[in-house]
């Protein structure tokens, strides 16, 4: 391991762990561009030759060594489904970037928000939304196995956690909150409810009370001691963030239904094998949830990097496809 900084016992057991498991050099990196969750940079999935976990610059302690101990376990996610000839990752293609572009086009059109929108603002949302999706669904699932197992196995960096997840929760559930008058509701709901559902989740499994969305975010505390008559009345049942509760309980629910490996199992192959598979299962249940099944399909790491490389002319023959000859 490539490393010249102070890291818990811990830490590097589970590096060492990693290394000797993949066959592979990891290398630590602290910039001070890398956002707060830190920054993996796989050869599995970026073909790169390196292994880098990049943590951000100003963190120190603690909370430096659990930002790079979920990478780690990601990054051992990915190592042991590549080694099994497992590891395929969500990618796009012209024809499923279509299907996507079309429900949101439609999408638009039924919501008051964006139905009446400059045809120049609907080609950028679009293929936006498609996209926002895309980076979502492939990294969520298998982040909150991550801090799941974090969590049961490495103790000592409880407090680090909660801190960390708590700022990344208010981060995530804002993104959108700019521009949210200018998005179909159902995206901004359904975005939303996928990280409502993560916080739930690790509430449960963390049992940090702290953790619950409707504790932490502002715009849901409102809806923590509602009763369900009050949540159907027509002033609550008009809010995007009534719709993310509901929503987003239902992806906790689904995520629920999806945790069946033992966390409590030893350190080992089998085990970060079995999450792997579990993130795929929780991705397509999400994705059959949001009527998303046939948007991003199960493809080889090459295939993304080949369709990232494509993505210009992917996003103009979307674009054409849906507005044709349309101007703005």
């Amino acid at each position: 391991m490539s490393s010249s900084y102070n890291l818990s016992p811990p830490l590097k057991a589970l590096l060492d762990y990693a290394e000797s498991a993949l066959g592979t050099e990891i290398v630590l990196s602290r910039r001070m561009d890398v956002p707060p969750h830190g920054l993996l940079v796989d050869d599995y999935t970026f073909g790169t030759g390196k292994n880098i976990i990049a943590f951000p610059g100003s963190m120190l302690g603690m909370l430096k060594d659990f930002v790079i101990a979920k990478n780690c376990v990601q990054l051992l996610f990915r190592g042991m489904a590549a080694r099994n000839g497992q590891y395929r990752v969500l990618s796009f293609t012209e024809e499923s970037a279509i299907r996507g572009a079309n429900q949101i086009y439609l999408d638009t059109l039924k919501d008051e928000n964006t139905r009446n929108m400059e045809i120049w603002r609907k080609k950028q949302l679009i293929f936006y939304l498609y996209m926002l999706f895309h980076e979502t669904l492939s990294d969520l699932p298998w982040s909150v196995l991550a801090n799941i197992l974090v969590a049961k196995k490495y103790p000592m960096m409880r407090n680090a956690q909660i801190y960390s997840l708590v700022k990344e929760s208010m981060r995530d559930m804002h993104d959108l909150v700019p521009a949210k008058e200018f998005l179909p509701q159902r995206y901004f709901v359904m975005h939303n409810g996928l990280y409502y559902g993560r916080d739930m989740i690790l509430a449960y499994y963390l049992s940090e009370n702290k953790l619950n969305p409707v504790i932490n975010i502002p715009e849901l505390q409102k809806f923590r001691n509602l009763d369900v008559k009050e949540m159907m009345s027509v002033r609550w049942s008009r809010s995007p963030w009534y719709h993310t509760k509901i929503v987003g309980d239902a992806m906790s629910n689904v995520l629920k239904l999806s945790l069946t490996v033992d966390f409590e199992r030893p350190i080992g192959d089998d085990l970060f094998s079995d999450l792997y598979r579990q993130g795929e299962e929780i991705a397509n249940r999400w994705m059959v949830m949001m009527a998303m099944p046939n948007w991003y399909p199960w493809e080889s790491p090459g295939h993304l990097r080949e369709a990232e490389k494509q993505k210009d002319r992917i996003e103009e023959a979307t674009q054409a496809h849906v507005f044709g000859d349309a101007e703005g």
